[in-house]
């Protein structure tokens, strides 16, 4: 899918597996799931590399975390998560997603009482890296 959407190869980096899945980047993007799933999906990636995703997916370049910049990092991660999940579905499994939410700025944390451990994908493109971090569990109901 980013190599659709950037129109540049993406090689995947060594996975790890963490406690937590608190963005350590300028820029995330933010996809939650309630469901028979529960979790969350979380893009994130450096403000350079941001500016140059969303200036490769429009075709221009954007030289700020500008509205059209965010809504294309929004529809970046919507569009990587449906792929994603679309197995799960495929499956059986009912849930729903949350619109992304893009949180900006430095030294970015957050607190969440869903403790899932996470595995970090890291994604490297010619814009820089994004990681993708997938906590998800079967809901506990």
């Amino acid at each position: 899918m980013l190599t659709e959407c950037t129109g540049t190869p993406v090689e995947r980096g060594d996975m790890s597996l963490n406690q937590t899945a608190s963005p350590t980047r300028d820029v995330a993007a933010i996809i939650g799931m309630a469901g028979e799933v529960e979790g969350r999906v979380i893009l994130e990636m450096s403000r350079d590399t941001a500016l140059s995703v969303a200036s490769q997916m429009n075709q221009q370049k954007l030289a700020e975390l500008s509205p059209l910049a965010l809504d294309t990092l929004m529809e970046l991660a919507n569009m990587v998560v449906a792929r994603g999940v679309s197995a799960l579905n495929d499956n059986g499994f009912t849930f729903r997603l949350t619109p992304p939410m893009i949180f900006t700025g430095s030294n970015l944390c957050f607190f969440s009482n869903l403790n899932i451990e996470t595995l970090a994908i890291p994604l490297q493109l010619s814009a820089g890296e994004i990681t993708l971090n997938v906590a998800l569990r079967m809901n506990q109901f």
